[in-house]
């Protein structure tokens, strides 16, 4: 309920030559209090606004109550009025070219503003009265302003609006706001910077929706230099926005009253990580909520592959990246408590993170690191176990020449792929990556696509050969020629050179096009069987009749054989676990080169050329750079130029 307070009238006999002012004092009122013909309410005159500057030619006179003080120096040349001392409607900003305006409109005051000749308008959500300019509200002079602002005799005590942070809207603008279990977010600032006078933004944490709203400090303001309290409380002040941020700025030091034990979990609830993963709404998600997780450490920060404000961690439900704003020393192992109240969650690069810092864990101790779960390689491109510890057996590395430092290969068929990356700071970067296969030992996670976090060497443990083609020392069928020539005129030539005839129900042709990779090849199914030092040509059924007279197989579009010069094709054969596995190629089917690839040292020689298998070469090769070679010496292929069909079938 509103508390009025009346002003007597007095009649001086004297002058006073001079007068302290202060925030009790303001000039008297003569006579009385005026009548206006026109009134409306600050509410009936945002009504008419429908998105440009009202100017005002008729006698329209409306009222408020001034809720702002300049004696502290955080408002400048405006005074804020509402419509009522308590539940308001509506704020409007009066913009003013003068200062300590306290003296004459303080705090309370009942004042009448005369529209006539003024202009009412809006700054994205701020309702303000004063002069049209070109496209804003301009302050009214200083001689001028007087002349339309009459002070009423009333003043009145106000009840401001208590408010949680998460009800704040619009409509609360330029209105005075009051917001319970507040503390500041970071203890030990002063409310402004003493350096200079630009105005400074603190962040307070509300206790009860764990969110956090700004204050904003003029760099005028007498106080900015002082300290905030380290405690928790209520804070009143006028609420302002600017861009998506509610901001509240208080009189002076009276409107902050935090004196209460600074903490805003206090006694949080135990949660387990699907809870918490699960409050995540697709953008940043601030944690609303008193609670707290245990979870333990998966990720080695001794061996360097991850930095110190990373971190993986699980509990039996789940695993969650960390991301911390300053740094820790977290080790494998270690069981933590972390406090998420207030937290956020965020995905960056596809990844979920918990945002934190190493204040919000509350206990550390040692604990057992979790058995990873078994998983196959397919599992692990689905994405389902995102920052979970797990172990895939039956993998090796594509390329076994390289060392574990960037993104490596990682394959159990020779097909599907995971990348792992390993920092050029871990210990291990610029060891070789094993020539082996065997089980790998990771954390799952992401960035623009699934990888796996290796943590230190010994998460590698391959003791069975390799056998993804290129080592495989035994001879099998092998591309022995490829055409990509005019038109249509395409066809592969396979060869038999293992001295037996070859059931091809065991093999495939696959077709990457454009770099797309072997998850979305083409596939065809060879049948039939292949006698000893005999070729197979399969052939694109618009070819040249030559092609199509020496052809074994001819295919309508679209198959493998409809090659590009930047469409790979690999030979695949079945092993004895019934997984096809690429036993030759010809281009890299992860890599779109434009055109065509270099062969022997002759530019874009898949496109519009045949290549020849030189006759030194026995088996196939899943090496390509390896294959096509730099020039015509170390290269495996003979180049000829395009329509070259004499040597098809006669290897």
């Amino acid at each position: 309920m509103k508390k009025i307070l009346t002003q007597s009238i007095f009649l001086f006999s004297s002058i006073f030559i001079s007068c302290e002012l202060n925030e009790n004092f303001s000039p008297p009122i003569t006579g009385i209090d005026k009548e206006y013909s026109n009134l409306q309410s600050l509410k009936e005159i945002s009504r008419k606004f429908r998105g440009d500057i009202i100017k005002f030619d008729t006698d329209i006179t409306t009222y408020g109550y001034v809720i702002s003080n300049d004696r502290e120096g955080n408002f400048f040349k405006k005074i804020i009025i509402q419509d009522k001392p308590e539940n308001p409607t509506i704020g409007v900003e009066i913009r003013i070219d003068d200062t300590n305006l306290n003296t004459k409109y303080n705090l309370g005051r009942k004042v009448y503003i005369k529209l006539n000749g003024l202009s009412f308008g809006k700054n994205a959500t701020t309702f303000q009265i004063g002069i049209k300019g070109r496209n804003s509200i301009n302050r009214i002079g200083l001689h001028e302003y007087s002349n339309f602002i009459d002070r009423s005799s009333e003043i009145v005590e106000f009840t401001p609006t208590t408010v949680k942070i998460t009800d704040l809207n619009d409509d609360l603008v330029n209105t005075l706001v009051k917001i319970n279990k507040l503390q500041p977010e970071t203890k030990g600032l002063t409310y402004g910077n003493a350096i200079n006078t630009n105005s400074e933004n603190r962040f307070f944490n509300n206790c009860e929706t764990f969110q956090t709203i700004i204050m904003q400090t003029s760099g005028f303001a007498n106080f900015k230099t002082l300290p905030i309290p380290n405690k928790n409380g209520s804070i009143t002040g006028i609420l302002n926005k600017f861009e998506n941020d509610y901001v509240i700025s208080v009189r002076d030091l009276k409107d902050v009253l935090l004196t209460e034990e600074y903490g805003c979990n206090i006694t949080p609830q135990k949660k387990n990580l699907t809870d918490i993963k699960s409050l995540f709404t697709g953008n940043e998600t601030r944690i609303t909520e008193n609670s707290k997780i245990k979870v333990i450490i998966t990720s080695d920060l001794t061996h360097k592959n991850i930095t110190n404000n990373k971190a993986f961690a699980q509990d039996l439900t789940a695993g969650i990246a960390l991301k911390f704003s300053d740094t820790h020393n977290l080790n494998l192992g270690d069981e933590i408590e972390i406090s998420v109240g207030g937290l956020k969650l965020n995905r960056q690069e596809g990844l979920l993170q918990l945002k934190l810092k190493s204040s919000n864990i509350i206990n550390v101790r040692k604990g057992r690191i979790p058995s990873p779960e078994k998983i196959t390689i397919e599992q692990a491109l689905s994405g389902n176990f995102e920052s979970k510890l797990v172990e895939i057996h039956d993998v090796q590395f594509k390329n076994n020449t390289k060392t574990y430092g960037g993104m490596n290969t990682l394959t159990s068929d020779c097909v599907n792929s995971l990348t792992s990356y390993v920092n050029d700071n871990a210990t291990f970067a610029t060891n070789k990556v094993s020539v082996k296969k065997g089980k790998i030992t990771g954390i799952m996670s992401t960035f623009n696509g699934v990888r796996i976090y290796l943590r230190n060497k010994t998460d590698i443990k391959f003791t069975e050969n390799y056998d993804c083609g290129a080592n495989n020392n035994d001879n099998d069928l092998f591309f022995s020629e490829y055409v990509e020539g005019s038109s249509n005129n395409k066809y592969i030539e396979i060869y038999n050179d293992t001295g037996t005839n070859i059931d091809l129900s065991n093999y495939q042709i696959w077709g990457s096009s454009n770099g797309g990779g072997w998850k979305s090849a083409r596939q065809l199914q060879l049948s039939g069987n292949l006698a000893a030092n005999k070729t197979y040509v399969i052939s694109a059924n618009k070819s040249v009749s030559m092609i199509i007279d020496n052809s074994d197989l001819s295919l309508p579009y679209e198959s493998p054989v409809h090659h590009n010069g930047n469409d790979a094709i690999a030979l695949a054969k079945r092993n004895n676990i019934g997984i096809f596995k690429i036993i030759d190629i010809i281009g890299n089917p992860d890599d779109n080169p434009g055109v065509a690839w270099d062969v022997a040292g002759v530019a874009k020689a898949t496109k519009d050329h045949t290549l020849i298998r030189k006759l030194r070469i026995t088996k196939g090769n899943t090496n390509w750079v390896s294959s096509a070679g730099t020039n015509s010496s170390n290269s495996e292929w003979n180049i000829k130029e395009k329509d070259h069909y004499a040597s098809i079938g006669k290897r």
